[in-house]
Order: structure tokens, then C-alpha cells, then sequence
């Protein structure tokens, strides 16, 4: 298990202050589907003034059929894999992109979705699951790409993490030149 990373208010802040920068410099948008971070990364974001400029909202997803019925999430990657899952992280990012160009009309604009799902804790984990496994995904024009991380520390703890390990994934992936 990791050692848990003490994540102030003001390294959020420079970590939503980034994200905007990155977003604003390529008049990209930015949707979020929460679910053991529990809308704190939209916290973050909102915390910054002039962020409805780059960012459109989110879905705090901690129920199975919420993920299902507003991020597309499948029933079968749910009981296959279960919720905290790659399969699950991805449809999540993909699936809160896909809501936004149902709610959002006018000139298109390049959209990133992003998305947590894991076990904060202090139960729920088990066997190839434990406590503190979090799994991220990272939507935009270019693709899907996910990863894992185990963090630790109490809930708290692993939920600030999770929240910044997702910006800081999403302000990295902005800011890779474009291939191809």
C-alpha cells in the first residue's frame, strides 16, 4: 500500500488553474463522472472563478443503475467486472461525453470526460480489490485511455488523491503534442 499524499486546498487550486489553462488554450470543455471522489473534482473546478468557461458539469455516480442509466455504463461490465474496473472507468469517461452532446447544442467544441471509479473505504475492498484501488478514465477527440492506482491512507485521504491523480492525468494528456 502507498503512503498517502497530503493534498492541500491551494495544490487543488493550482490543479484546477491548470486544467483551465490547458482547456481555455484549446477551447476544449470539460465533463466529469464521479463516483468515489464524489463530485470533489468538480468542486475543485467550480472553486474557480470563470470556470464555466471550460467546464459543463458532471454526474456523481456512486449507484450501479445511476452509472447505467446516465453514463451508459453496461449491466454486464458491471456484474463481469464490477464497478471499480477498467471496463467500467472507460464506458464512464466515454459515457459522459456521449450525455453531454445530448444536452449541450450549438457550434461543436472539443469535449474531454473524465472519470473515477474505486474503493475509498474504509470497507469494500477484497481479494484483487482492496481499499484504495481507484480506477481513472480520460475521454477526448483523440480516444479513450485508462489507468489504475492504489493509494492510501482513510477515506479522505484517498479520495483527494484520486481526485487530483484525475486532474493531474487530464492536464497531462492536454498537453501531450498531437500525433499523427
Amino acid at each position: 500500500m502507498t503512503t498517502p499524499v497530503p493534498i492541500s486546498d491551494r495544490f487543488a487550486l493550482l490543479l484546477g488553474l491548470s486544467l483551465g489553462f490547458a482547456l481555455s488554450r484549446q477551447q476544449s470543455r470539460l465533463m466529469t463522472a464521479e463516483s468515489c471522489t464524489g463530485g470533489m473534482i468538480s468542486q475543485w473546478v467550480t472553486a474557480i472563478g470563470g470556470s464555466s468557461q471550460w467546464f459543463d458539469g458532471a454526474v456523481v455516480s456512486y449507484a450501479n443503475a445511476t452509472k447505467q442509466q446516465l453514463l451508459s455504463v453496461s449491466f454486464h461490465s458491471l456484474e463481469k467486472d464490477g464497478a471499480v474496473s477498467e471496463a467500467v472507468a472507460r464506458q464512464m469517461a466515454d459515457g459522459i461525453r456521449e450525455q453531454h452532446s445530448r444536452l449541450v447544442t450549438g457550434p461543436a467544441t472539443p469535449l474531454y470526460g473524465l472519470s473515477v471509479t474505486g474503493i475509498a473505504g474504509p470497507q469494500g475492498g477484497r481479494p484483487g480489490k482492496p481499499v484504495g484501488l481507484v480506477w481513472f478514465g480520460w475521454s477526448g477527440p483523440l480516444g479513450t485511455e485508462t489507468q489504475s492506482r492504489q493509494f492510501g491512507g482513510a477515506r479522505a485521504d484517498i479520495q483527494r488523491q484520486a481526485a487530483a491523480w484525475s486532474m493531474a492525468g487530464l492536464f497531462a494528456r492536454l498537453c501531450r503534442p498531437a500525433i499523427g
